[in-house]
């Protein structure tokens, strides 16, 4: 026993290891293989493997870097060299990975958010027609200037709003942000028009969560006290989204409150879900007021 390698070593064989760190015997094996844990013996008739107690650092180490998503040529890499600037670069390469998956997933969020806004709106319909005060916090949104069109106009030649948001498309497509946030989309009607009594839609916008860029400028939408009114009618139906406009401006002058920014009459959620057929949607009229309390 004079020359046994294990005789003053405290030994682990490799099924013990394995257990300890809930990993199997194979990743094991081919971490000797790559040279990332060479086994402190191996027994030459049996063949079998066994790791010194001092190495179990070693390992800690690269299970940990593989957690945080490192390959492991990565981790071989920064082991065999023990540079410290390559072991930084490493890690900062991986963290700008980490960031954009996060960036990403969270876009996936906001779109599964938005979804489930629109099928709770659905499922629970606010009230139709009826003119309410609400308070709305700012907002976070895309804004986009479009051909201003008047809503009283017939456009037989082609919807102007559909060719803005078709423009709209293509800026998220250039940009490489997904279609998933295109949702919500509201019309802009400028307090200028407002004041004189027109209903001319110059803008279009997209209320994005929170204040990610992706890739967008991003505009914020004072908060405020509105005076909205919910409808339900056919999409591009300009004629129908007028009348409510023109209902709230009529409560505007009865009540003698004061308009105080544009109209935005923004689609909260769209009948279609599941029957393709139905092409009704659900808006929301808001114009921002200051009420007289004198």
């Amino acid at each position: 026993m004079e020359n046994d390698p294990l005789q003053n070593e405290e030994y682990i064989i490799i099924g013990t290891l394995a257990k300890m760190y809930n990993i199997s015997k194979r990743t094991l094996r081919l971490y000797h293989d790559m040279g990332l844990l060479t086994p402190f013996h191996i027994d030459e008739k049996t063949g079998y493997r066994y790791y010194s107690s001092k190495q179990l650092p070693r390992l800690e180490m690269i299970l940990s870097m593989k957690s945080a998503g490192l390959s492991l040529k990565q981790i071989k890499l920064m082991m065999s060299t023990k540079n410290i600037s390559i072991f930084e670069a490493v890690l900062g390469e991986q963290i700008d990975k980490v960031n954009a998956k996060i960036a990403e997933y969270k876009v996936f969020r906001d779109s599964l958010v938005n979804q489930l806004d629109s099928c709770k709106q659905i499922q629970n319909p606010p009230v139709l027609n009826t003119i309410f005060i609400d308070y709305i916090p700012r907002r976070t949104a895309f804004i986009h200037q479009i051909d201003s069109y008047d809503l009283h106009r017939d456009y037989s030649e082609g919807s102007p709003w559909k060719k803005g948001l078709n423009q709209i498309k293509s800026i998220f497509m250039d940009k490489n942000v997904p279609l998933a946030l295109f949702h919500q989309v509201g019309c802009i009607i400028s307090e200028a028009s407002l004041l004189h009594n027109q209903f001319i839609c110059s803008g279009a916008f997209i209320q994005l969560h929170n204040d990610r860029q992706y890739g967008l400028p991003l505009s914020s939408i004072d908060p405020g006290t509105y005076l909205c009114l919910y409808q339900k009618y056919a999409a591009m139906d300009s004629a129908q989204e007028s009348r409510g406009v023109q209902i709230l401006l009529n409560n505007i002058s009865e009540n003698n409150y004061q308009i105080a920014g544009p109209c935005l009459t923004q689609v909260i959620a769209e009948a279609s879900i599941f029957d393709y057929n139905d092409n009704n949607i659900y808006v929301k009229h808001q114009i921002p007021i200051k009420i007289n309390m004198q």
